[in-house]
């Protein structure tokens, strides 16, 4: 039971649209599903890492105000420079082989940079693993519990990259560019937010 209800939990977090989500889409259009994955699986270590910090009693660190200050602030200026390298990127569409796998390492960093510097997807997670914790009394419960939460969310992460693998035959160079620039500007303004909410 514990299993179903973490799954169905971490599906439910398709509906949180935020700059990880933007970044698994231009990757996947740009230099295919395999850099797309590379990005899931960078978001889904530093929610694993969120998931251990929460389980350790670790999460109120990341949350003090002052931590939380200065992760919002290197998640900020992340996010500034991604914005910023966007709106000035010129879109080459290149086929998925091509990717080497070195530039993976680089997509991976990304997703986690992006996720793991983001103090709100911590509140997220405490949210959950409070919740999980009130839920389920035994540990065994628990971990089921949270780790069907990330079965779900990876799944989710996944299932975009593999949807937007479906549509780059569509995509064209002027279009990319155009969804470039509109990322870049989102990117800006979830950068001006987190400094905004953290100061």
């Amino acid at each position: 039971m514990s299993f179903i209800e973490g799954f169905f939990i971490g599906i439910a977090m398709i509906i949180f649209v935020g700059p990880v989500f933007f970044l698994l889409l231009n990757s996947s259009f740009q230099y295919g599903i395999k850099a797309g994955v590379s990005v899931a699986l960078g978001i889904i270590v530093s929610d694993i890492i969120c998931v251990v910090l929460c389980y350790y009693g670790l999460s109120s660190f990341m949350i003090a105000t002052q931590n939380q200050f200065w992760v919002g602030i290197i998640g900020s200026c992340i996010l500034f420079g991604l914005g910023i390298n966007y709106l000035f990127k010129n879109a080459v569409i290149t086929k998925d082989l091509s990717v080497v796998s070195k530039k993976w390492n680089v997509f991976f960093i990304k997703g986690f940079s992006i996720n793991f510097f983001n103090p709100f997807v911590f509140i997220v997670w405490i949210g959950v693993f409070k919740y999980g914790q009130q839920k389920y009394n035994d540990t065994a419960s628990l971990l089921l519990f949270l780790i069907a939460v990330l079965v779900g969310v990876f799944i989710t992460d996944l299932s975009k990259v593999f949807l937007s693998g479906k549509f780059k035959k569509f995509i064209s160079r002027f279009r990319l560019n155009i969804f470039f620039k509109i990322t870049g500007v989102i990117l800006l303004i979830f950068s001006f937010r987190l400094a905004y909410l953290v100061w």
